[in-house]
């Protein structure tokens, strides 16, 4: 057979998704949720005070949707570790790198059963040995940012914050003397005119 009649042939075969990500991702991914490469057993070290690639990840998926910074920054934190620690059911499909095979085939039967109008709700346990404490949260945060920086830089949002007048319910100021109720009335409005006298005394000066 010459050269000009020879013939390629291509055998296909079909594989399933299982297979295809467990061939090619599978050994990535059993190295990235081990935090070191010896045996923990043998060292007395706790898995889960360890980081490693899978749950940084995690933890980075998780700031850019919320970051831990601000007036709220500490609900915003212990959110973080309860996430960190738990795959919830209502979660992007793409967390599923998170779980093991058998909870990722879990997870996307659940996500079918909330789509039907199920009220029942789970929780998965990533794969990853992790379960970090608000120290170890707040030790990673500083490993890979200034948290004072970003703090000072941190804009306060608007409507969040502001003033206004209080006053106490009728039922709270009825349990009040009416004699320390003038006294204080009275020492407010001495500390009224002290503030206006001060004022009047330094434009006067100012003008002067």
């Amino acid at each position: 057979m010459s050269d000009d009649e020879k013939k390629v042939v291509l055998l296909k075969t079909k594989k399933s998704m299982s297979w295809i990500r467990n061939e090619l991702f599978g050994p990535i991914q059993e190295a990235a949720r081990k935090p070191y490469p010896f045996n923990p057993k043998h060292l007395s070290i706790d898995p889960t005070t360890l980081w490693c690639n899978l749950s940084e990840l995690r933890l980075c998926m998780l700031i850019v949707e919320r970051k831990p910074l601000g007036h709220r920054r500490a609900m915003f934190k212990l959110e973080l570790i309860e996430r960190i620690k738990k795959i919830f059911d209502n979660e992007d499909p793409s967390c599923k790198i998170f779980l093991s095979d058998e909870n990722q085939v879990a997870f996307d039967e659940q996500r079918k059963n909330l789509e039907n109008g199920t009220t029942k709700r789970m929780l998965f346990p990533p794969k990853y040995t992790v379960r970090p404490t608000l120290e170890m949260l707040d030790e990673k945060l500083n490993e890979w940012f200034n948290l004072d920086i970003c703090e000072r830089n941190e804009p306060i949002p608007k409507g969040e914050f502001g003033f206004d007048e209080f006053n106490l319910p009728a039922h709270l100021l009825a349990q009040i003397p009416p004699d320390l109720l003038d006294r204080g009335r009275e020492k407010e409005e001495e500390e009224q005119e002290e503030s206006e006298d001060d004022e009047t005394g330094e434009c006067s000066a100012s003008k002067s």
